[in-house]
C-alpha cells in the first residue's frame, strides 16, 4: 500500500497527524478487545436450591381372625370382610429427609347431611403420635374395630332416618418440619361400612416438594469473534503507526512522486514518446499537468510524455504546449 505515489505524498504531507491518529487508534482498539475480554457479560438466572419432598400415606392391613377358612382371601386386598377381619390396623406413614419431625393425627369423622348441609356431625381421633424420620420413613399405626364403628353408623342412621345421608370419613393431617421448611399434608377417604364389609372409597396419600429460588449472576463467555477482530484492527492500525515512524519525508522525491500522481491520474490522455525542439514554434508552458491535459482535451491532441527531457507535451502545428516536472 506504501508503494502508491498518491499514498506517499498523502503520509509525506500528513505524517505527524497520521502517526498519532493510528497509534491513538490503535491503543484504543487493543484496550476496547481487552476489557471485552476480560469483562464478560453477565446473566441474571434462577436457581432452585434445598429442594426437598415429604409425602403421607394411609393404608388398611387387617388380620384375619380364622386363617383356615379364608384361605382365598387376596393378601392385597382394599375390601375387608367384617367376619374374617372385624378389627384393623391403621397405618400412617411419611417419607421424607431423615431428622424430619412429624405428627400423624387421624380422625374419624362421622356427618350428617342434608341439601350439602352438614347438621350431625361428630370426631374421633384414632391416632395422635409424634415421630422423627429414620431411614427416610417414620409410621405410626393403630388398631381399630371397625365392627363397633359399624354399629355406630347403624345408632346415628336409625337416629337421623328420614332426615338426611350419614357418612362416615377417615382423615389423615401430618404435620412436618424438615429443619428448613415447615408445613402440613392431608388427605380424606369415605370409609364404607356395610353389615358384611368395608373398605376406603379413595386412597390417603398427599405430597409437597419443597424448594428455595435464588437469582444466581451467571458468567457467559466472552465475545470471542468481537475481541479477535477489534483486536486484529488495533494491531493493523499499530503496524501501519509503525511504518509511517519509518517514513521520512527528506528521503521522498516528492516531485517525482506529483509526477507519478499525474500520470496516473490522466493516464488515458497521455503516450509515451520523444519531444523534438524546432525554431518557428512557440512553447508555451504550463503551470499544471492537468493544464495541459486540458489542452489535449480542446485541442483533441494527446500529451506525449518524453522520459528522457521528463517532459510533457502537447504539439500542434505552430505551438507546443508544454509542462515539466522541473517547474514545480
Amino acid at each position: 500500500m506504501f508503494d502508491n505515489p498518491r499514498v506517499k505524498l498523502f503520509i509525506a504531507n500528513h505524517r505527524r497527524k497520521l502517526l498519532i491518529g493510528m497509534a491513538v487508534a490503535g491503543l484504543i482498539a487493543l484496550t476496547v478487545a481487552a476489557g471485552i475480554a476480560l469483562n464478560p457479560p453477565t446473566t441474571t438466572a434462577t436457581e432452585t436450591r434445598d429442594q426437598q419432598s415429604i409425602a403421607t400415606t394411609g393404608a388398611m392391613n387387617a388380620s384375619v381372625v380364622d386363617g383356615g377358612e379364608w384361605d382365598n382371601l387376596s393378601p392385597n386386598r382394599e375390601t375387608f370382610l367384617l367376619e374374617s377381619s372385624p378389627s384393623i390396623d391403621f397405618e400412617a406413614r411419611t417419607t421424607g429427609p431423615d431428622g424430619t419431625t412429624v405428627a400423624h393425627v387421624v380422625t374419624l369423622q362421622i356427618e350428617g347431611t342434608r341439601d350439602d348441609d352438614v347438621f350431625w356431625y361428630e370426631e374421633e381421633v384414632l391416632l395422635e403420635e409424634e415421630l422423627t424420620v429414620e431411614n427416610g420413613e417414620a409410621d405410626a399405626s393403630v388398631s381399630v374395630n371397625v365392627s363397633e364403628v359399624g354399629q355406630r353408623l347403624s345408632t346415628v342412621r336409625n337416629r337421623l332416618a328420614g332426615v338426611g345421608s350419614v357418612q362416615s370419613r377417615v382423615h389423615l393431617r401430618t404435620e412436618y418440619d424438615t429443619g428448613t421448611y415447615q408445613g402440613e399434608l392431608t388427605s380424606t377417604s369415605v370409609l364404607t361400612v356395610t353389615n358384611r364389609a368395608y373398605w376406603l372409597e379413595s386412597k390417603l396419600s398427599d405430597t409437597a416438594t419443597r424448594d428455595t429460588t435464588v437469582q444466581v449472576e451467571r458468567t457467559e463467555s466472552p465475545n470471542w469473534p468481537a475481541v479477535s477482530l477489534i483486536g486484529l484492527v488495533g494491531l493493523l492500525l499499530l503496524t501501519g503507526a509503525v511504518r509511517i515512524r519509518t517514513v521520512d519525508p527528506k528521503d521522498l522525491d516528492m516531485s517525482a512522486l506529483r509526477q507519478r500522481v499525474h500520470r496516473n491520474r490522466y493516464a488515458d490522455w497521455i503516450s509515451s514518446g520523444s519531444v523534438q525542439t524546432s525554431e518557428g514554434k512557440d512553447y508555451i508552458e504550463m503551470d499544471l499537468l492537468e493544464d495541459l491535459v486540458d489542452v489535449a482535451i480542446d485541442t483533441n491532441e494527446r500529451v506525449v510524455y518524453d522520459e528522457e527531457q521528463d517532459l510533457f507535451a502537447v504539439i500542434e502545428e505552430n505551438s507546443v504546449y508544454y509542462y515539466s516536472n522541473s517547474s514545480d
